[in-house]
């Protein structure tokens, strides 16, 4: 009988050259749909933390001015009532709220960003049996009853900032992005709610401060896309401002 030795003989150099390039086409194409899928989810991230952040700022500053013009009445509260009652009155006017009595909001204008400064001031209920009747500034802080708290807030570094001591100390109340802040006052001219005018703090007369009867904060924030690789060249740095329209309680004024 006689014995066959058979040789492998394998492929050849450029058979193995095609497999390798067919290959790497592959891989290069996976990869592609890899960098893509990862760029598609950090910009979903990118948009989701945006619309946090605005959602958030425009709160925050909202309860503020609602908050404005606030005083202690001490109705059905355990408390004892002071032996002078507070009304609007109780706000003085001395500093840059020197417009007259009772006033509770100030601000002012530039054009350049970060753009504008809002004040608002309250007086402080931290007695209320109800925990939900206690105030808080906008550092989330109480303060002693009757004490007159003002909170500034201005955009600094980018983030919504706030301070409650005139100014000295600033606490960040939002992260980065917010490239300006622009707050418009309409204003009751006449004071019967018929002639409404808006105006920014540049435009307002001494008497103005105490006939506003809601203000809107519009607030412009940095693209979080622009640059990226894939995105549009004609994107802005900057995208369009957005706003909220808070009413002001006029009981209190």
């Amino acid at each position: 009988m006689r014995t066959h030795t058979h040789h492998q003989r394998g492929v050849g150099l450029i058979t193995l050259l095609v497999a390798l390039t067919i290959g790497l086409f592959l891989l290069a194409g996976l990869f592609q749909i890899w960098l893509q899928t990862r760029q598609t989810f950090g910009a979903q991230g990118q948009l989701a933390k945006l619309q946090d952040d605005e959602r958030m700022v425009l709160t925050t500053m909202a309860n503020t001015i609602q908050t404005g013009g606030y005083y202690p009445v001490y109705l059905n509260y355990s408390a004892t009532p002071p032996a002078t009652p507070y009304t609007s009155s109780s706000f003085t006017n001395t500093g840059v709220f020197a417009a007259a009595s009772g006033q509770f909001l100030y601000g002012t204008h530039s054009t350049t960003p970060p753009g504008d400064t809002l004040y608002v001031r309250f007086i402080a209920d931290s007695t209320s049996t109800n925990s939900n009747n206690t105030t808080l500034d906008c550092q989330g802080q109480t303060e002693t009853t009757g004490t007159i708290v003002t909170n500034i807030y201005q955009v600094r570094s980018g983030q919504l900032q706030c301070s409650t001591d005139n100014g000295t100390t600033w606490q960040p109340i939002i992260g980065d992005g917010i490239y300006n802040m622009e707050i418009v006052y309409c204003v009751d001219t006449l004071g019967d709610q018929t002639q409404m005018e808006y105006l920014t703090a540049d435009n307002m007369t001494t008497s103005d401060w105490t006939k506003v009867v809601s203000v809107n904060v519009q607030l412009t924030f940095n693209n979080p896309l622009y640059g990226q690789p894939g995105q549009q060249a004609q994107l802005n740095p900057q995208l369009l401002p957005i706003n909220r329209i808070v009413a002001i309680n006029q009981t209190q004024q």
